[in-house]
């Protein structure tokens, strides 16, 4: 596992191999509820249908058709029934971030798996199918078809930035977890406003704007709004991260993610980064706050047994097995 982990700890700047990410396992949790999935019980049933996969605390719950996990990929024969569903904020949005539905009006026109001016609609995995005049998931079925609460038909960018440092205790010396005998991690965390999960900070990528200043961007964002430093501090500390963000980094990941909001039209890209303070220099030392766009912000320690938004435990396994700390 270590061996085929280390091919994703690539400097940054490096691209990952297709073949690479197609292997990366995907639909690790149940697509009706969001839970993990028991591999040992039946995938024809789903004991918590009841709870929602799209809906957020400004939208209104949709419950997604259940889909036996052999039956996601597209090859497969299934009668299949998808639910159609676009949010009221995306179908009704003026931003122009926001596409208009090619499906719906015929003289919408969109450069499917190009580099338009309005966002990269190109996909980590290669060319997408359009079918029926919008892009099909290349990772299969979701049971919903439409936008959900994304904008853009096909592939919505984002990246997640993970800042770590080593747990130590007062005098400093790293402190080992007594099960594993390895080192103890500790990511920047954060709560979802709109979910209340534990979660990366992260967020989409801005038009024509570079992964580098979406991670810094987000990071501070979500986890820095200053309340106990003067505007020279905050300068420097800002100064700081901006020299780390863009000129450090470990990229840990790109490609298609397993996210709540994914249907079969639009789902969620991501490239996550790991920026490792292991000496306590500069970011181990940030005292984080929630910003605007995270109820809390926190250092967190790094564990399989957390319970995390998305695909975002595994972006975090991937940073133990690099680092050789506890999992």
């Amino acid at each position: 596992m270590g061996q085929f982990l280390s091919r994703f700890g690539i400097r940054l700047g490096t691209r990952i191999n297709e073949n690479e990410i197609n292997r990366i396992p995907i639909h690790h949790k149940c697509r009706n509820c969001g839970q993990g999935c028991d591999p040992t019980k039946s995938t024809n049933t789903c004991v918590n249908a009841k709870f929602t996969r799209t809906g957020t605390k400004d939208q209104v719950s949709i419950i997604r058709p259940i889909i036996p996990n052999d039956k996601v990929r597209w090859s497969t024969s299934f009668d299949y029934h998808p639910i159609e569903f676009t949010s009221e904020k995306i179908r009704t949005s003026t931003k122009e971030y926001v596409d208009r539905d090619p499906r719906q009006d015929p003289n919408v026109q969109i450069p499917w798996n190009l580099d338009d001016r309005l966002c990269d609609r190109r996909s980590y995995h290669g060319t997408y199918k359009i079918i029926g005049r919008v892009p099909q998931n290349p990772c299969g079925r979701t049971g919903i078809t439409g936008r959900g609460h994304l904008g853009h038909f096909g592939p919505n960018h984002a990246a997640d930035p993970i800042v770590t440092r080593w747990k130590r205790d007062e005098n400093g010396q790293e402190i080992i977890h007594p099960s594993t005998r390895k080192p103890i991690l500790q990511f920047v965390a954060i709560r979802r406003k709109d979910t209340n999960e534990l979660a990366i900070p992260g967020g989409m990528v801005d038009k024509k704007e570079k992964v580098t200043d979406t991670l810094q961007r987000e990071f501070q964002e979500e986890t820095l709004n200053f309340p106990d430093l003067d505007e020279r501090s905050k300068h420097n500390l800002l100064a700081t991260i901006k020299d780390i963000f863009e000129n450090g980094g470990i990229r840990i990941y790109c490609g298609y993610v397993d996210d709540p909001r994914n249907t079969d039209n639009s789902w969620m890209e991501t490239t996550a980064y790991n920026f490792h303070d292991g000496k306590n220099e500069h970011l181990a030392k940030i005292n984080v706050h929630g910003g605007s766009d995270a109820l809390c912000a926190f250092w967190h320690d790094l564990s399989g047994e957390v319970s995390l938004f998305a695909s975002h435990s595994e972006f975090l396994q991937r940073v133990a097995d690099i680092h050789r700390a506890h999992w």
